[in-house]
């Protein structure tokens, strides 16, 4: 039967076409025309969505010690939390809890930065104040997905490097002279570490390249938006892995253009915000490329696709 009129088959799924649909975006939201205003505001989005997941560049000189002086310094030190163990505890706590409440208060920013920079990107603009309290309930959202997923996996992987710990001593392992089940059972366990993490790691992939796209698209919570993500994974798991895995090489040449960046600019680059400014056009083209991607799914995706 031959196909009717005005009809024709869905174009193939792809990993590269969206990469060149990327570069397109990239230059028309960065250079045609160029605004050095919506530059400084759409990076400070772009800022603002990464706090907490990028660091800085500097430099330390570092004397090493002769023996006899560390061994002076080490016994000092020894000393000191001899004579002030309470307060050595107390220090020590307050610093945790105050990397804890930091790394809170740095998620809860970029949960919200991160749908900012998404609307900036789609909608071609550079704009802070409208969508800081439009994006309100759905920064929320996903801020609280963000702490569920690290809290699951620190019990997770805690858990597991228990169990090794205890397995260890269950067995009465010798590190001078390991015997063959205490090898294979490293050797078992490391691996369940490793893969725990890289599953948590494709998670916040997910989490990030396309569940907050489609929360954006839907006005919808995390948890609402979860179902329609996790479809499109179960539905086409050969194109996602091709997608992580070019993913992956993306990464590596925007990390080496970002380093580049640093040394030409004599650490410039590093600097928090202006960093972000001056490599713009590598942080647009990185979140320009998942939602390029996205768009080829679903004919209601149609407001991610390309804006020329």
């Amino acid at each position: 039967m031959e196909d009717s009129p005005g009809t024709s088959d869905p174009e193939p799924l792809s990993v590269l076409d969206p990469i060149a649909a990327a570069f397109r975006r990239t230059g028309r939201i960065l250079f045609r025309p160029f605004d050095l205003k919506k530059w400084f505001v759409l990076g400070f989005c772009a800022w603002l969505a990464r706090l907490g997941t990028g660091g800085g560049a500097g430099g330390t000189n570092w004397n090493v010690p002769d023996e006899g002086t560390a061994e002076r310094e080490l016994e000092q030190v020894q000393d000191w939390f001899a004579t002030h163990l309470e307060l050595a505890i107390g220090l020590a706590v307050i610093l945790v809890l105050s990397g804890i409440l930091l790394w809170v208060l740095l998620t809860w920013l970029s949960s919200r930065g991160k749908f900012m920079f998404l609307d900036g990107v789609l909608h071609n603009r550079g704009a802070v104040v409208e969508p800081w309290s439009r994006f309100r309930n759905l920064g929320n959202s996903l801020f609280g997905l963000r702490l569920v997923l690290l809290i699951l996996a620190v019990i997770t992987i805690g858990v597991t490097v228990a169990f090794l710990a205890f397995s260890f001593r269950a067995i009465g392992f010798d590190e001078d002279d390991p015997s063959i089940a205490a090898i294979v059972l490293v050797s078992v366990w490391v691996g369940l570490i490793v893969a725990l993490g890289i599953a948590f790691v494709l998670v916040g992939l997910a989490v990030n390249d396309f569940l907050v796209p489609i929360m954006w698209l839907r006005g919808c919570r995390a948890l609402d938006a979860w179902p329609e993500l996790r479809a499109l994974l179960y539905a086409n798991p050969g194109i996602f892995v091709l997608y992580v895995l070019l993913k992956i090489v993306v990464a590596m040449v925007i990390g080496f253009f970002v380093c580049l960046a640093v040394c030409a600019t004599c650490c410039i680059a590093a600097i928090p915000y202006l960093g972000t400014v001056l490599l713009l056009p590598l942080f647009v083209f990185h979140r320009s490329y998942s939602i390029c991607f996205l768009h080829q799914f679903k004919p209601d995706y149609a407001p991610l696709g390309p804006i020329d």
